[in-house]
Protein backbone atom coordinates (compact mmCIF):
# COMPACT_ATOMS: atom_id res chain seq x y z
CA UNK A 1 0.00 0.00 0.00
CA UNK A 2 3.15 2.72 0.75
CA UNK A 3 4.65 1.82 -2.75
CA UNK A 4 1.17 2.53 -4.19
CA UNK A 5 1.32 5.88 -2.58
CA UNK A 6 4.78 6.80 -3.57
CA UNK A 7 3.73 5.95 -7.25
CA UNK A 8 0.74 8.32 -6.99
CA UNK A 9 2.83 11.08 -5.91
CA UNK A 10 5.50 10.52 -8.81
CA UNK A 11 2.87 9.72 -11.33
CA UNK A 12 1.24 13.59 -10.26
CA UNK A 13 4.34 15.02 -10.20
CA UNK A 14 5.24 14.21 -13.56
CA UNK A 15 2.15 15.31 -14.73
CA UNK A 16 2.57 18.51 -12.88
CA UNK A 17 6.32 19.48 -14.62
CA UNK A 18 4.35 18.17 -18.06
CA UNK A 19 1.64 20.87 -17.79
CA UNK A 20 4.56 23.87 -15.86
CA UNK A 21 6.62 23.04 -18.99
CA UNK A 22 4.09 23.49 -21.87
CA UNK A 23 4.73 25.97 -24.08
CA UNK A 24 1.54 28.99 -24.39
CA UNK A 25 1.54 29.98 -27.65
CA UNK A 26 0.48 33.63 -28.38
CA UNK A 27 -0.65 34.97 -31.79
CA UNK A 28 -0.94 38.61 -32.24
CA UNK A 29 -1.51 40.34 -36.15
CA UNK A 30 -1.74 44.43 -36.71
CA UNK A 31 -2.95 45.88 -39.31
CA UNK A 32 -2.93 49.72 -40.10
CA UNK A 33 -4.26 51.63 -43.46
CA UNK A 34 -4.63 55.38 -43.51
CA UNK A 35 -6.25 55.15 -47.00
CA UNK A 36 -9.03 52.60 -45.89
CA UNK A 37 -9.39 54.11 -42.56
CA UNK A 38 -9.09 50.87 -41.06
CA UNK A 39 -6.92 49.50 -38.03
CA UNK A 40 -7.30 46.24 -36.85
CA UNK A 41 -5.46 44.41 -33.31
CA UNK A 42 -6.01 40.82 -32.68
CA UNK A 43 -4.03 38.53 -30.35
CA UNK A 44 -5.15 34.97 -29.93
CA UNK A 45 -4.37 32.16 -27.24
CA UNK A 46 -3.34 28.93 -28.56
CA UNK A 47 -5.21 29.84 -31.63
CA UNK A 48 -8.60 30.75 -30.11
CA UNK A 49 -9.16 34.64 -30.45
CA UNK A 50 -9.45 36.64 -27.04
CA UNK A 51 -9.17 40.44 -28.22
CA UNK A 52 -9.80 42.00 -31.44
CA UNK A 53 -10.67 45.25 -31.64
CA UNK A 54 -11.32 47.76 -34.34
CA UNK A 55 -9.49 51.36 -34.33
CA UNK A 56 -10.88 54.22 -36.40
CA UNK A 57 -7.47 56.00 -37.74
CA UNK A 58 -8.94 59.53 -38.50
CA UNK A 59 -10.59 60.01 -35.34
CA UNK A 60 -7.57 58.40 -33.59
CA UNK A 61 -5.04 61.16 -34.90
CA UNK A 62 -7.68 63.87 -33.86
CA UNK A 63 -8.54 62.59 -30.59
CA UNK A 64 -4.52 62.30 -30.02
CA UNK A 65 -3.70 65.90 -29.93
CA UNK A 66 -6.28 66.48 -26.95
CA UNK A 67 -4.63 63.38 -24.97
CA UNK A 68 -1.27 64.80 -24.98
CA UNK A 69 -2.08 68.40 -23.91
CA UNK A 70 -3.53 65.93 -20.48
CA UNK A 71 -0.66 63.76 -20.37
CA UNK A 72 1.89 67.23 -20.09
CA UNK A 73 -0.49 68.06 -17.04
CA UNK A 74 -0.52 65.28 -15.53
CA UNK A 75 3.28 64.25 -15.82
CA UNK A 76 3.68 67.91 -13.40
CA UNK A 77 1.09 66.30 -11.02
CA UNK A 78 3.19 62.86 -10.56
CA UNK A 79 4.35 61.06 -7.87
CA UNK A 80 7.47 59.25 -6.77
CA UNK A 81 6.40 55.40 -7.68
CA UNK A 82 5.92 52.72 -5.10
CA UNK A 83 8.03 49.63 -4.29
CA UNK A 84 5.25 47.75 -5.14
CA UNK A 85 5.11 48.97 -8.74
CA UNK A 86 8.58 48.96 -9.56
CA UNK A 87 8.28 45.16 -8.24
CA UNK A 88 5.46 44.11 -10.54
CA UNK A 89 7.43 46.24 -13.46
CA UNK A 90 10.53 43.92 -12.67
CA UNK A 91 8.81 40.94 -12.65
CA UNK A 92 7.02 42.27 -16.11
CA UNK A 93 9.97 42.94 -17.65
CA UNK A 94 11.54 39.14 -16.45
CA UNK A 95 8.50 37.33 -18.05
CA UNK A 96 8.84 39.39 -21.57
CA UNK A 97 12.56 38.81 -21.44
CA UNK A 98 11.52 34.43 -20.87
CA UNK A 99 9.12 34.90 -24.05
CA UNK A 100 10.11 33.08 -27.61
CA UNK A 101 9.93 34.80 -30.59
CA UNK A 102 8.84 31.99 -32.95
CA UNK A 103 7.55 33.91 -36.09
CA UNK A 104 7.67 37.68 -36.29
CA UNK A 105 7.19 39.54 -40.15
CA UNK A 106 6.71 43.53 -40.41
CA UNK A 107 5.75 44.77 -43.75
CA UNK A 108 5.14 48.89 -43.48
CA UNK A 109 5.02 51.78 -45.87
CA UNK A 110 5.18 55.32 -44.34
CA UNK A 111 4.32 58.29 -46.28
CA UNK A 112 3.68 62.14 -45.15
CA UNK A 113 4.27 63.97 -48.22
CA UNK A 114 7.63 64.92 -46.94
CA UNK A 115 10.61 63.26 -48.04
CA UNK A 116 13.15 64.48 -45.34
CA UNK A 117 9.97 63.27 -42.69
CA UNK A 118 9.71 60.12 -44.49
CA UNK A 119 13.40 59.50 -44.07
CA UNK A 120 13.14 60.15 -40.55
CA UNK A 121 9.85 58.34 -39.91
CA UNK A 122 11.35 55.41 -41.99
CA UNK A 123 14.62 55.42 -39.72
CA UNK A 124 12.82 55.64 -36.37
CA UNK A 125 10.32 52.82 -37.19
CA UNK A 126 13.23 50.45 -38.48
CA UNK A 127 15.10 51.47 -34.94
CA UNK A 128 11.97 50.73 -33.10
CA UNK A 129 11.68 47.31 -34.89
CA UNK A 130 15.59 46.40 -34.00
CA UNK A 131 15.27 46.99 -30.76
CA UNK A 132 12.35 45.27 -30.39
CA UNK A 133 13.61 42.03 -32.09
CA UNK A 134 17.07 42.20 -29.74
CA UNK A 135 15.14 42.67 -26.81
CA UNK A 136 13.36 39.11 -27.65
CA UNK A 137 16.32 37.51 -29.06
CA UNK A 138 15.51 37.74 -32.57
CA UNK A 139 16.70 38.18 -35.75
CA UNK A 140 14.23 40.02 -37.10
CA UNK A 141 13.97 38.50 -40.65
CA UNK A 142 10.65 39.46 -42.65
CA UNK A 143 10.53 43.20 -41.85
CA UNK A 144 10.33 45.33 -44.47
CA UNK A 145 10.00 48.96 -43.67
CA UNK A 146 9.69 51.51 -46.70
CA UNK A 147 9.16 54.94 -47.27
CA UNK A 148 6.08 56.20 -49.75
CA UNK A 149 7.34 59.46 -51.29
CA UNK A 150 4.16 59.85 -53.38
CA UNK A 151 1.46 59.86 -50.91
CA UNK A 152 0.40 60.41 -47.16
CA UNK A 153 -0.17 57.04 -46.39
CA UNK A 154 0.46 54.68 -43.47
CA UNK A 155 0.69 50.97 -43.72
CA UNK A 156 1.57 48.88 -41.24
CA UNK A 157 1.09 45.00 -41.05
CA UNK A 158 2.69 42.91 -38.36
CA UNK A 159 2.37 39.28 -37.72
CA UNK A 160 4.19 37.50 -34.60
CA UNK A 161 3.68 33.90 -32.97
CA UNK A 162 5.25 34.10 -29.23
CA UNK A 163 5.29 31.08 -26.33
CA UNK A 164 6.22 31.36 -22.83
CA UNK A 165 5.78 28.72 -20.34
CA UNK A 166 4.82 28.25 -16.56
CA UNK A 167 8.36 27.46 -15.57
CA UNK A 168 9.27 30.72 -17.62
CA UNK A 169 7.18 33.05 -15.50
CA UNK A 170 7.83 30.93 -11.95
CA UNK A 171 11.42 30.91 -12.75
CA UNK A 172 11.38 35.22 -13.52
CA UNK A 173 9.08 35.84 -10.76
CA UNK A 174 11.68 34.10 -8.69
CA UNK A 175 14.66 35.82 -9.93
CA UNK A 176 13.36 38.73 -9.30
CA UNK A 177 12.66 38.11 -5.78
CA UNK A 178 16.55 37.05 -5.58
CA UNK A 179 17.63 39.65 -6.68
CA UNK A 180 15.72 42.35 -4.55
CA UNK A 181 16.25 40.53 -1.31
CA UNK A 182 20.33 40.50 -2.01
CA UNK A 183 19.96 43.99 -3.36
CA UNK A 184 18.24 45.11 0.41
CA UNK A 185 21.29 43.10 2.29
CA UNK A 186 24.07 45.49 0.62
CA UNK A 187 25.81 48.58 1.10
CA UNK A 188 25.57 51.14 -1.05
CA UNK A 189 28.43 52.22 -3.41
CA UNK A 190 29.15 55.31 -3.84
CA UNK A 191 31.46 56.67 -7.44
CA UNK A 192 33.56 59.41 -5.68
CA UNK A 193 34.75 56.80 -2.74
CA UNK A 194 38.31 55.69 -3.16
Amino acid sequence: MANTNVVIYLVLAIIILYIISLPLVFNAKVDINTDLNVGKVSVKFLFIPIFRNKINIKQLLRGKEQVQEEDDEQEEKSSKPSKLKGFLKDCAIGILKAVRVRIAELKAKIGTGDAAADGMAVGMLRIMYTQFCAFFGFDGGGGTIEPEYDSEILFFDFFGIFSISFADIIFAVCCVVFEKLTYYGRRRSYANVT
